[in-house]
C-alpha cells in the first residue's frame, strides 16, 4: 500500500507542476508583450544610444552620422543578446518597415518624461494598429497609443 500511495503522490505532484508550468507559459499578454519588446530592433538601438551618452560626457549623438558610426562599432558587442543580423536592421522598424525617427542633439533632451522617466529619443514613424513603440535613452521601450504618443513627442508627426 505504501508503494501505491507514493506513486499516487508523485503523480499528483507531476500533474501539479505540469499544469502550473502550462498555465504560467500561456498566461498574460504581458509576457508576450515583453518578448515582442525584447525582439524589437528598437530595444538594442535604445541601449546603444544610452551607451553613446555614457561614453560622451552625457551628450546625445549630434547627428545620424555620428550615431551610426558608434552603432557600427558597438553593435557586435551586444549582438548575442538580441536578434539582428546587420546594423542596418537596427534602424528599421520590423512592424511598419520604416526607419525609426531618432532624435539627435538638443532635440533629444527635450520632451516630457517617457519610458523609465527620461525623454523619448526614438520612435516608430507609423507603428501598427494605432500604436507605436517609443524608446528612452535609458534603454526602456514602451508601446503607446496615439494620445500617449502626442504627450511624449509633442512636436512629432
Amino acid at each position: 500500500m505504501k508503494r501505491e500511495a507514493r506513486f499516487l503522490c508523485f503523480g499528483y505532484i507531476f500533474l501539479g507542476v505540469t499544469f502550473g508550468l502550462w498555465g504560467w507559459a500561456g498566461c498574460g499578454g504581458g509576457s508576450r508583450e515583453s518578448l515582442q519588446r525584447e525582439q524589437s530592433s528598437l530595444k538594442p538601438l535604445a541601449i546603444l544610444y544610452g551607451q553613446y551618452i555614457g561614453q560622451n560626457r552625457g551628450q546625445p549623438p549630434p547627428n545620424e552620422e555620428a550615431f551610426r558610426k558608434f552603432v557600427e562599432q558597438e553593435a557586435p558587442k551586444i549582438k548575442g543578446q538580441f536578434a539582428f543580423s546587420t546594423v542596418e536592421e537596427l534602424f528599421i522598424s520590423p512592424r511598419d518597415g520604416k526607419p525609426y525617427k531618432i532624435l539627435y542633439g538638443e532635440a533629444a533632451k527635450k520632451g516630457p518624461p517617457g519610458p523609465a522617466g527620461s525623454p523619448v529619443i526614438a520612435y516608430e514613424q507609423e507603428g501598427r494598429g494605432g500604436r507605436r513603440w517609443v524608446a528612452s535613452a535609458m534603454g526602456a521601450i514602451e508601446e503607446v497609443d496615439e494620445a500617449r504618443f502626442k504627450q511624449l513627442v509633442p512636436g512629432g508627426p
